[in-house]
């Protein structure tokens, strides 16, 4: 059963993409803005492939209730949860999704790294982000209408899961059990081996069972609590919150650099049909090259003023001149 669905990010890129048409903005504020819209594009694309794989399994079942994109705030601390698997044993999976073009390696200390291009790139443990997720929740499920059984408060377990995307290769240290650190695919053994055939047990044994009824009351009470965050770009990025007139900007505005623009909003600006199909006419243009399946930015990109650009969270993408010319020469 889905409860909540994952919010709609544009109503988010669209208020980036007005600060965008400023014309007060200097050019590394307009890079910033360029690279926020890549994030927000990229976090919900990757979120948007693991919702399709746990709703493919879990969206018809009454044993399960999933909540998508859940922000929470509870005694003063945040946590921002990804995707929320409920079961009747009360059994809560609180799924980190970190989807990006790059392979991941984990320590034998629990470090993660990204690698790309050869390169390594530290990024924060999603393990131990999600163990904060799950310490808010735990505390905000306390303050709850918790069913009872002979009086006594039913409080829910709770399992951290990363999940990353299907494309991505795992590097796993021998000496630590990162079992929970997942693809999105194998959401289907967590559901049969953690899941639904615990609880086949656990109703032939009598054991600690809730209704679906409850499961979904329970569900709904936590999607409740959902706070979405208010952005207020104008104080992250130092833009005033009154654009300047017209005639202010010409004479007191100095002119900036040509500003550039990520990959798919270059391609949404060009009119193409998709961010893909831009792709291969830089492939064509000799502006960007595949090796060993990735693309990598050429020394004829970097010449046209193309930069490859890299985000702990969201991975590795581009930024092009938003002047670009991307039409093919005929001699």
């Amino acid at each position: 059963m889905i409860i909540k669905y994952a919010d709609s990010r544009q109503p988010q890129i669209q208020q980036v993409m007005r600060l965008l048409s400023r014309p007060d903005l200097s050019s590394k504020q307009r890079e910033l803005l360029a690279k926020e819209i890549h994030a927000i594009e990229q976090g919900e694309r990757g979120e948007s492939n693991s919702a399709y794989e746990i709703d493919f399994h879990l969206k018809n079942t009454q044993n399960w209730a999933v909540i998508h994109d859940l922000r929470i705030e509870h005694q003063g601390r945040v946590a921002q949860i990804d995707h929320l698997l409920i079961n009747r044993l009360l059994e809560i999976y609180v799924v980190e999704t970190k989807n990006f073009n790059a392979d991941l390696q984990i320590n034998e200390a629990g470090e993660f790294t990204a690698w790309y291009q050869k390169r390594p790139f530290g990024i924060p443990s999603p393990l131990v982000q999600n163990e904060k997720h799950i310490a808010v929740l735990s505390q905000l499920c306390q303050a709850l209408p918790l069913p009872t059984r002979l009086g006594i408060k039913m409080m829910p377990s709770f399992f951290n899961v990363v999940m990353i995307g299907n494309q991505q290769r795992i590097t796993r240290p021998k000496g630590l059990d990162t079992k929970n650190v997942i693809k999105a695919e194998k959401i289907k053994e967590w559901v049969t081996k953690g899941g639904d055939v615990s609880l086949v047990h656990a109703l032939s044994s009598m054991a600690k069972v809730v209704s679906s009824e409850t499961l979904i009351a329970l569900a709904q009470a936590i999607a409740n609590q959902h706070l979405p965050l208010k952005h207020d770009y104008h104080a992250r990025f130092g833009i005033p919150r009154q654009a300047p007139a017209p005639a202010t900007v010409a004479t007191e505005v100095a002119p900036e650099p040509a500003s550039k623009l990520t990959s798919s909003r270059l391609a949404a600006k060009l009119g193409f049909r998709n961010t893909q199909a831009l792709i291969e006419q830089l492939l064509a243009l000799g502006y960007l090259e595949k090796v060993e399946g990735k693309t990598k930015l050429t020394p004829s990109g970097q010449e046209a003023g193309g930069e490859f650009k890299y985000s702990p969270k969201f991975g590795p993408y581009f930024i092009w001149p938003e002047s670009l010319d991307v039409s093919i020469k005929v001699e």
